[in-house]
């Protein structure tokens, strides 16, 4: 969808014949609305004639829309966090860590979900996520600095895996 989105901003930015930032973010916007209008139209034309319940429908454009800004924002906030909790633990004159590898078991179930969770926590300076098993239940995460890992599993399953799943369940 957002490939249509940006096709419609340059049809847009064509008609208009002026190839502007704000021409293409009128056009981004006109289509985003299109989407948005016309998927909601086919989606209730798709649950009235079929079995489908409204609670089977997919998530709609610009509710993935948002989920994925939501999820942008936060990576971009953990990073910088991240950021500051590993400069501290290098500057400090005396190093005192507790690095250790934890088993996290997964809920999220698709590929491209499990992907996305393991390059999340990646860039994510001081986690490295090191392998999955092969039933592809569990992740298993290098941590520089590991105090409580319960306390570790938890924030990595509610914050990022909790987001990852609104995407890509």
């Amino acid at each position: 969808m957002l490939v249509l989105n940006f096709v419609f901003a340059l049809i847009w930015m064509a008609l208009k014949e002026e190839f502007s930032f704000i021409d293409f973010i009128v056009g981004f916007g006109l289509g985003f609305a299109i989407i948005a209008l016309s998927q909601k139209v086919l989606q209730d034309q798709i649950i009235r004639t079929s079995q489908l319940r409204v609670e089977d429908s997919y998530t709609s454009y610009p509710e993935r829309t948002m989920k994925t800004f939501s999820l942008m924002v936060f990576m971009f906030w953990s990073i910088i966090k991240a950021n500051i909790d590993v400069a501290r633990i290098i500057i400090r004159p005396r190093l005192d860590i507790q690095p250790g590898i934890l088993a996290i078991p997964l809920d999220v179930q698709s590929e491209i979900g499990i992907t996305l969770l393991s390059n999340l926590i990646t860039l994510t300076p001081g986690t490295v996520t090191l392998d999955i098993s092969h039933d592809r239940k569990t992740l298993y995460v290098h941590v520089m600095d590991i105090k409580d890992p319960d306390a570790a599993r938890k924030e990595i399953k509610e914050d990022f895996e909790r987001r990852v799943m609104d995407i890509f369940p």
